[in-house]
């Protein structure tokens, strides 16, 4: 219960910084156009450093298989949410920007700043085994889903930031080299600023939509999909298949696991939408909304499965 109180207490905090966000660009201190330079420092500066200061642990049994199981958990959600959206699409025919919000969430920019905050930095380590797959993921599947084409873009997943921080904190793990303190005490005061500007930037964002025209019924049944019904289902999985006991901290790296998979749409969707121009106002609506709406159902859905492990 105080894990969950915690989480909405962070979320809550989270949406006083989007609202600052909001005002920013309402009263005209910034532009829209200033979203692209917040977006890059987050981008390639903040998440890498926050990912590259998770894997300076102390390699151990532990890790290793808690690693391993978040990246077999990450790949069977992801498994379920294609079945799934495969399965609801019979019935509401989806298109193809539908499906991807449904599937692919913002397991990046809005769950390591909250893991951070709930529990602590190192616990990010975790965060970057369902960022793999989705990463992987998103540069197939994904893509080719909203383009239209299939293709596979190993350029694109090899040079992602994200994929290369990672990659370079794996290696420093493996290895055991530790880095200087004057770096891991930069690269966690440059981590700092991730939250906030992530939740900034989506004020902005928000604050160019009109909100009137944002009351889209297809909208609202993706949210309520992606935030409620797929994440629930995730929950009941863990709950019944006694998963959070395999390992000593199993249940910490499954919570982890259902935020990412309970957090709103992803961003990378909505800026497929606009770079292949499918639907891209209608993907910013559903970024929009879950971001909004999320707030309620994540701490609920974090309550339901601690309240029961």
């Amino acid at each position: 219960m105080a894990l969950s109180l915690s989480l909405a207490t962070q979320i809550g905090a989270m949406f006083v910084m989007i609202f600052v966000g909001f005002l920013l660009v309402r009263k005209s201190v910034l532009s829209l156009r200033d979203c692209n330079a917040l977006s890059r420092i987050v981008l390639y500066v903040s998440g890498p450093c926050a990912i590259i200061n998770a894997f300076q642990l102390t390699i151990s049994e532990n890790k290793v298989k808690g690693f391993l199981l978040a990246i077999f958990v990450a790949i069977g959600i992801h498994i379920l949410f294609m079945a799934m959206t495969a399965l609801l699409g019979r019935i509401f025919h989806f298109s193809p920007i539908e499906k991807a919000s449904l599937i692919y969430s913002n397991c990046g920019n809005l769950i390591i700043p909250l893991v951070i905050l709930i529990m602590n930095q190192k616990m990010v380590f975790y965060c970057s085994a369902y960022m793999i797959v989705q990463i992987v993921l998103i540069w197939t599947h994904c893509k080719s889903l909203i383009s239209q084409k299939q293709d596979f873009d190993l350029k694109a997943i090899l040079s992602n930031i994200n994929m290369i921080a990672i990659g370079v904190g794996l290696l420093l793990f493996i290895l055991q080299i530790r880095l200087p303190v004057l770096i891991t005490s930069a690269f966690t005061s440059m981590t700092n600023l991730m939250g906030p500007l992530c939740m900034f930037v989506a004020g902005m964002l928000l604050a160019g939509i009109d909100l009137k025209k944002a009351h889209n019924k297809r909208a609202y049944l993706v949210v309520f999909l992606r935030l409620i019904v797929l994440p629930f289902m995730v929950a009941l999985i863990f709950i019944i298949s006694g998963l959070y006991k395999v390992l000593p901290n199993a249940r910490s790296i499954l919570m982890i696991s259902l935020l990412a998979a309970s957090a709103p749409a992803a961003s990378t969707v909505t800026q497929f939408a606009q770079i292949y121009d499918h639907q891209p106002f209608e993907a910013s609506v559903i970024n929009v909304l879950s971001l909004l709406l999320c707030i309620i159902t994540m701490p609920l859905l974090n309550m339901f499965y601690m309240s029961l492990t």
